[in-house]
């Protein structure tokens, strides 16, 4: 019998992984472009993207974003599409803080006289570090941080388009018959 219940305990199945939970519980992300002139490519334009682990996405374009203002809401982002953006910037090697620069103040970083100035913050497993990269104009943007700046914009609904403005639709449930309409009947006078 105990032969019996534990070749039955052996073979349990596996535990349930979740392949959508990689990316940690305390994950977010901070992108911040700052450039000395417009642009109309979404990854080369001013702008700001922050991710917040309960996948709130902020996303402001106009002039004048940094890094010391913290746009609206632009959407929330399902569990799906954060675990997309952990698992990009784990293929750029940016998931940890091996490869990461020396961590800074990004507000007291100096506005680009030339070209743009790329800042990525990343808080994840109660570490904190960040990315800085300085693109002269003629320069072309670093593959890295073109890819997950494209991938927000994508996800914030900015294109390269100048002007275009898109808007949430809300979910609209279809929740079946009105259960109350035969209470709703002619009143007669």
């Amino acid at each position: 019998m105990i032969v019996l219940v534990l070749l039955a305990a052996c073979k349990a199945p596996p535990p349930v992984v979740d392949p959508l939970a990689i990316a940690p519980g305390d994950f977010s992300l901070d992108v911040t472009v700052v450039t000395s002139e417009p642009h109309t490519l979404a990854h080369m334009r001013s702008s700001r993207y922050v991710v917040f682990p309960d996948g709130s996405l902020h996303h402001g374009d106009e002039d004048g974003w940094g890094p010391n203002t913290l746009p609206v809401k632009t959407r929330h982002l399902t569990r799906e599409q954060i675990a997309m953006v952990w698992n990009r910037l784990d293929q750029m090697g940016m998931a940890n803080d091996a490869r990461a620069d020396e961590t800074v103040n990004f507000q007291l970083l100096e506005k680009p006289s030339d070209g743009s100035l790329y800042m990525i913050a990343v808080t994840a497993k109660g570490k904190y570090w960040n990315y800085i990269r300085y693109i002269g104009q003629q320069d072309p943007a670093d593959p890295a941080f073109e890819y997950i700046i494209r991938l927000l914009a994508g996800y914030a609904w900015a294109t390269d388009l100048p002007g275009v403005e898109v808007y949430e639709e809300p979910n609209r449930y279809d929740l079946g018959p009105d259960p109350y309409e035969k209470y709703r009947g002619e009143v007669e006078e």
